[in-house]
């Protein structure tokens, strides 16, 4: 059976998840980048695949995040797009007629609009860490 492996590599997190052909998560990892984002990527991938059924091949990578390009070179990607559009896509995906996606990631903080399932407008901070996962990430501790 054929599956799909997608690879967000953030600031602060790093998450690989494999989906099947109609789109079911097959298994994911999520762990935190830690300022070395070659080891995680490679980490998230070795317990991808130790988790991955037997009976799933992977037949097409997919990355995004801050370090999109890094984890492409990494996992040898098929495709490579920004965050803005993956997660207009997912959130399609869930709930197709959302309008309105709003994004905490580790460096900046994305609004992202939507109308008739395109993305007609998006918004980041301007102050790099300012509101963002990270901030939140320390202030929880």
């Amino acid at each position: 059976m054929q599956a799909y492996m997608g690879i967000d590599l953030g600031s602060v997190t790093t998450k690989v998840a494999v989906l099947d052909e109609s789109g079911e998560l097959i298994t994911s990892t999520y762990l935190h980048t830690q300022g070395v984002p070659i080891a995680m990527v490679q980490k998230g991938i070795e317990i991808t695949r130790e988790e991955l059924p037997p009976e799933f091949e992977v037949c097409g990578v997919g990355t995004t995040g801050s370090a999109r390009y890094l984890a492409g070179v990494i996992a040898g990607a098929d495709v490579i797009k920004n965050e803005i559009t993956a997660q207009a896509v997912g959130a399609l995906r869930y709930v197709p007629d959302v309008q309105t996606i709003i994004e905490i990631g580790g460096q900046d903080s994305k609004l992202i609009l939507v109308r008739r399932g395109i993305v007609t407008d998006f918004g980041m901070n301007t102050v790099c860490a300012a509101g963002t996962g990270s901030f939140l990430d320390h202030q929880a501790l």
